[in-house]
This record gives structure tokens, sequence and C-alpha cells, in this order.
């Protein structure tokens, strides 16, 4: 579970450096979390499906190591 904490903390910590990059150079808010939004909106099957995988890793290396403990007992 630490894992998934520090992968979520990360995550979020990387959408709002992205955020106050954009308000310190003088975009609105608004159009900043639109500039976020409209990333997603673009992307191709492919490039979703690879976001897909990468984002699922860390929660499958938590159920792996879970199991393997469960196994270990």
């Amino acid at each position: 579970m630490k894992i998934l904490g520090i992968y979520v903390l990360l995550a979020v910590l990387t959408l709002l450096l992205i955020t106050l990059v954009d308000v310190l150079s003088g975009v609105s808010l608004a159009t900043s979390m639109h500039s976020l939004s409209t990333v997603f909106a673009t992307t191709t099957l492919q490039e979703l499906i690879c976001m897909l995988i990468f984002g699922a890793l860390p929660l499958i290396q938590v159920v792996a190591g879970a199991v393997k403990r469960s196994r270990s007992r």
C-alpha cells in the first residue's frame, strides 16, 4: 500500500506542478485544467493502451506482492 500511496502522491504533485507553471506563465486556472484534459482527449487507441498499462503497473505490483506473501505463509 505504501507503493500505491507514493505513486498517487507523485501523480498529484506532477499535475499540481504542471498547473502551477501554467498559472505562473499567465494562463488562467480554468485554461490550465482544460489543457490537461485535452491531452487525454486527443490520444489514439495505442497511446491509451500504453497509458493504461503503465498506470496499472503499481497496482499489479502491490497485488503480486500480496499474493506472494499469502502463499509463503
